[in-house]
């Protein structure tokens, strides 16, 4: 009697493609699927994208082990330039993205970029601001190492959202606390930093722009043969710098993204475990021994239920807040003009803080 083949559904593809690691061939996930031939995967992928179920490829990157310092910066405008156009941010390069947020501080949430040896030229661009009274408060939260884990995407519906019950995660949590479940997150400390040179940074500011890019067409963009490209990647993540792949949930009028900034005794809290149970993908930052961010994209609607599941984890934070962050800003140029900070002809990153602070200047003039 022949084996009846297996239906081959989205849940059962986008597991595998989770399992796998996000940059995958439909070679591989065929080699995974077994019954069914790569044609069938291509075509599965090109549907789930239009479907909006899969977004963006994104390279996740350690860029502190680059030289360039990575921090998560949470402004509160001030009462005068609250309604500043948003556009002052431009002023400054390093500031590569940013979102319009709402919470303990209301402003501007920015991913923000510096020289590990020159971290003060942040706090300088933060002085300023409060100087000029742009400002009247901020957070910042400097990445000394994260953790990427990839959503359940077999749980996303792009018509009617995550496919999950709050009501089971306050549960799992409880029960989490209660017997103090601890989930080994090996967050390295003392990052060492990686021997690289000006097409290394080449290669990931082009894998940022477009991650789906083959060898070959890293080459005809890079002045490096395939082989040198393969072999600069694999030198990349054997080192940590390139930590794998993640596709993003295509945003919607409906997304939201809810950083989670707190304090914890230790950096193995059974806190961290509540976190881990939750579907959607999460980055798990590390600043600090004690300080730590957790950013979470999820629907609108989704929001009360987290608020409420956070009701179990209050208790055991030294300290926390929530900022809800919407309308992604990316820098002019997008990743190539934020990585093209660093310099070929020095070898270094270079932000010529005093500029972009008379930019803000003269930009504040004129409004």
């Amino acid at each position: 009697m022949t084996k009846k083949k297996p239906r081959l559904t989205d849940a059962v593809l986008l597991d595998a493609i989770r399992r796998l690691g996000g940059k995958v061939t439909a070679t591989e996930l065929g080699q995974v699927l077994k019954y069914y031939p790569d044609r069938t995967i291509r075509y599965r992928i090109k549907r789930l994208r239009e479907k909006r179920v899969l977004g963006r490829l994104w390279p996740q990157t350690l860029d502190t082990k680059l030289g360039l310092g990575d921090s998560a910066v949470v402004l509160d405008m001030s009462e005068k330039y609250k309604a500043l156009p948003r556009t002052f941010l431009d002023c400054f390069p390093n500031f590569y993205a940013h979102y319009v947020s709402y919470g303990r501080y209301n402003g501007y949430q920015i991913a923000a970029g510096y020289p590990t040896g020159n971290p003060q030229i942040l706090d300088r661009i933060i002085r300023a601001m409060k100087n000029m009274g742009v400002i009247k408060g901020s957070y910042v939260l400097k990445t000394l190492d994260f953790i990427s884990l990839a959503g359940d995407l077999s749980k996303y519906n792009p018509v009617s959202g995550w496919d999950w019950d709050w009501r089971e995660w306050v549960d799992q949590s409880e029960k989490t606390i209660k017997v103090g479940e601890r989930f080994p997150l090996e967050f390295d400390q003392n990052p060492a930093q990686f021997d690289y040179d000006h097409k290394d940074i080449e290669i990931i500011a082009e894998l940022k722009m477009n991650a789906t890019l083959t060898h070959k067409e890293l080459s005809e963009k890079i002045d490096l043969s395939e082989t040198q490209i393969g072999v600069r990647i694999r030198r990349l993540k054997d080192a940590g710098v390139l930590r794998g792949f993640a596709w993003l949930t295509e945003q919607t009028p409906r997304n939201i993204v809810l950083y989670t900034f707190f304090e914890l005794e230790e950096p193995d809290h059974p806190v961290f475990t509540c976190f881990l149970h939750l579907p959607f993908r999460k980055e798990l930052v590390m600043d600090s021994s004690d300080r730590f961010g957790v950013r979470l994209t999820m629907d609108s609607n989704d929001v009360l239920g987290y608020l409420r599941g956070l009701e179990t984890l209050r208790p055991h934070f030294l300290s926390y807040f929530v900022q809800s962050c919407v309308s992604i800003g990316i820098v002019p140029g997008g990743m190539h003009g934020f990585y093209h900070l660093h310099k070929e002809s020095t070898g270094r990153w270079e932000m010529p803080v005093e500029e972009y602070i008379q930019n803000l200047e003269r930009f504040v003039e004129k409004y």
